[in-house]
């Protein structure tokens, strides 16, 4: 049996080791005292609990101490570092400042750290948020094709795209969809609406035993449920201010993680998974992968669908090239920018909106609210 105590500058072990021929156990017991005007290290070790108990006494300095000492904290059993290694640490350390200034990660550097070996497709994904961030300043971004090509520039409002991140307003809004979300088809049976008679289980007086009545009460078995769940709604009143902060706040999280793709069009896209799989793959690379590496987490949000061509209208009515080319995507949500709220774009890696998506989000998030 072993007990470590450690107190201010005191170490204290205890090792209890049971005899084998006799009655009787050894403990040795082991203190080192650091004393601070000397830099000397006081070892003493008591042997007691057997017949031969006595004790030693020993004085060495305290890096010796330390380096003899053979049990510890985790804490402290940190090893010591060569210089080569400084020189690599102080060398990474360098890097990720360098890093850190600029603010993004191009995906395509050779020279790039571990943690950025993943692509990022087209994305300029920023580890760090810049201090900047929130001020409402406008940001240029780059528009692309959905085969990954740079078709142009459109500029991302600040009053929308570069608010302060409030994580408790984004909070309140999660809230109010889920609970909006939830059926509250929960029930139990009560006492009078299970099945059962409601003679008296036995006579009243008489045999000793405890007097019952009805034999649905919700002490007995099979009886009803005191206190249960009832159907009833979860949801709860939230401010369309709080609600449309909250889209903002989520839009400029995005914006500032570079994790915001504007596309221009999907029109003259194959209706197939593997079209979808592989524009994904070009836009948002590895970066966009959902958890387990295998498919991609993506939000995709425009104004109005491309419609599939004539030949496969008539097969299928009613549905549009983007959706049937992502239903069978796990992690890919097709949603028009009316649809777009803070939970679906929290629960995806990235967020891609066409051109016109974009524009129709702009005017409704600057209409003022109705009231």
């Amino acid at each position: 049996m072993l007990m470590q105590m450690r107190s201010m500058g005191t170490w204290t072990t205890t090792t209890a080791t049971p005899a084998l021929r006799s009655r009787s156990a050894t403990t040795t017991t082991t203190t080192t005292t650091r004393d601070a005007s000397s830099g000397v290290a006081v070892v003493y070790s008591a042997f007691g609990g057997s017949r031969d108990g006595g004790a030693a006494f020993a004085t060495m300095p305290l890096g010796a101490a330390t380096k003899t000492t053979s049990r510890g904290f985790a804490s402290d059993a940190t090893r010591s570092k060569s210089a080569d290694e400084k020189e690599d640490e102080d060398a990474g350390d360098d890097d990720q400042d360098g890093a850190t200034d600029a603010g993004l990660f191009d995906g395509n550097d050779d020279n790039a750290s571990t943690s950025s070996s993943l692509s990022t497709g087209v994305m300029r994904v920023r580890w760090n948020v810049a201090e900047t961030q929130g001020l409402g300043a406008d940001a240029p971004t780059p528009t692309f094709g959905y085969d990954g090509e740079v078709t142009g520039e459109v500029a991302l409002p600040g009053r929308i795209f570069d608010v302060p991140l409030r994580v408790d307003i984004v909070h309140r809004v999660v809230r109010w969809q889920r609970a909006r979300a939830r059926s509250g088809l929960h029930k139990t049976k009560t006492r009078g609406e299970v099945s059962g008679t409601t003679r008296k289980a036995r006579p009243q007086k008489g045999q000793g035993r405890a007097r019952v009545g009805n034999l649905k009460a919700p002490q007995m078995r099979g009886g009803g449920v005191a206190h249960g769940p009832v159907v009833r709604s979860h949801a709860h009143d939230l401010p369309k201010k709080v609600r449309r902060m909250g889209l903002k706040v989520a839009l400029s999280a995005r914006a500032a993680e570079g994790k915001l793709v504007v596309v221009d069009s999907f029109e003259g896209i194959e209706p197939k998974t593997r079209a979808m799989r592989d524009t994904l793959e070009r836009l948002t690379g590895d970066i966009g992968l959902a958890a387990g590496g295998k498919y991609h987490s993506a939000l995709i949000v425009d104004g109005e669908f491309e419609p599939t061509t004539a030949e496969d209208t008539a097969d299928t009515p009613m549905t549009t090239a983007v959706r049937l080319a992502a239903r069978n995507l796990p992690h890919v949500q097709v949603l028009p920018q009316v649809g777009l709220n803070v939970y679906s774009i929290l629960r995806h890696r990235t967020l891609i909106i066409t051109k016109s998506g974009l524009e129709q989000l702009i005017a409704r998030l600057d209409a003022p609210i109705k009231r």
